[in-house]
């Protein structure tokens, strides 16, 4: 398992501590006084240790496998999308968050109140925030469906990923929550309570997508959230005869993409989950009531996520890309 590397801290450890002051406490009935060590700001006195670097979740992205059978008690109920076949890797791209301890705790209240107002019995919200043994979960923004991958295809996937990450205009960017949603999966198992977002500033969200999507249909694997009738033939079909020269055709296909299609009212991050359905006017009522409580949220977006099996590759945005290729949509 590779090592991972923390920022530099030998200053701080070198440097000189200062002295605490100390209080002279006379003691009433001994013969002579004792000198009683407090620290004055008792709060200062606790260590805070340097936070986890971003590559340290990746290598525990994912929990040991348990079974080679699909079980969904072993899940929380769920039911696996797509059966596990040996040779075959699950595979999705993302954006990832971590919240904040404020934040964490502002969602965790808003799924306690809904469980307390609205739900009951086995209905309840299962909160996405935190695991089973109560540790802190990132939250996502999917850029792409779970993809099914063969293992000779794992490392050509990263690369054509990167390939047209690099040639994209996305830079690091802030994407705010702008309200709540219910959300069934594709298989219409569950229900999930996800933040809707806003749209960058600079459409980075849909240009990341463009990627994504690209991505998939050069291995020839289905896109999610475009409108199919809005795609041309031409990019719908590419990825299927490019296997032997897939880097020229990324390269052609960069430069005549001109825009990308705006795709912000899908993008979510689910928070909690339930295998009930909800109705349109309970989703409405929670909409209405409930959506004050997480409008001052938002994400900070520096890296995007390919997840293949258990193996998380982060690839950073650059905050120095130069817009000369102009796939960012209006």
């Amino acid at each position: 398992m590779p090592l991972v590397n923390y920022s530099d801290s030998e200053d701080s450890e070198h440097a000189e501590t200062p002295r605490n002051e100390v209080e002279e406490v006379q003691i009433i009935g001994k013969s002579s006084p004792r000198k009683d060590l407090k620290r004055k700001n008792s709060g200062n006195s606790t260590k805070v240790l340097p936070p986890l670097p971003d590559a340290f979740h990746d290598l525990y992205a994912s929990n040991s496998r348990i079974s080679t059978q699909d079980d969904p008690s072993l899940h929380g109920g769920r039911q696996r999308g797509t059966p596990h076949v040996d040779g075959q890797w699950p595979s999705h791209m993302y954006v990832e968050w971590y919240p904040t301890p404020a934040e964490s705790k502002k969602l965790a209240t808003l799924i306690d109140k809904l469980n307390d107002e609205v739900f009951d019995g086995d209905a309840k919200l299962q909160s996405l925030l935190q695991s089973e043994l109560g540790a802190e979960l990132p939250l996502h923004i999917s850029l792409s469906r779970s993809l099914m991958l063969l293992t000779d295809e794992r490392q050509p996937f990263v690369d054509t990923f990167k390939h047209f990450l690099d040639k994209s205009t996305a830079r690091p960017f802030e994407v705010h929550v702008s309200g709540l949603q219910w959300v069934a999966n594709y298989e219409k198992t569950r229900c999930f309570l996800v933040l809707q977002l806003a749209r960058p500033v600079e459409n980075t969200l849909n240009t990341l997508l463009w990627t994504s999507n690209e991505t998939a249909k050069a291995f020839g694997k289905p896109t999610i959230y475009v409108k199919p009738e809005i795609e041309s033939a031409e990019l719908r079909q590419r990825g299927r005869g490019m296997r032997g020269s897939r880097t020229r055709g990324l390269r052609s296909t960069v430069s005549r993409v001109t825009s990308v299609q705006d795709c912000t009212a899908s993008f979510h991050v689910s928070i909690a989950w339930s295998h009930g359905s909800v109705s349109n006017d309970v989703g409405a009522g929670i909409r209405s009531k409930y959506t004050a409580d997480i409008e001052e949220l938002y994400l900070s977006v520096k890296a995007v996520k390919v997840k293949i099996g258990n193996v998380v590759t982060s690839l950073p945005l650059s905050a120095n890309v130069i817009d000369t290729v102009g796939i960012i949509g209006a």
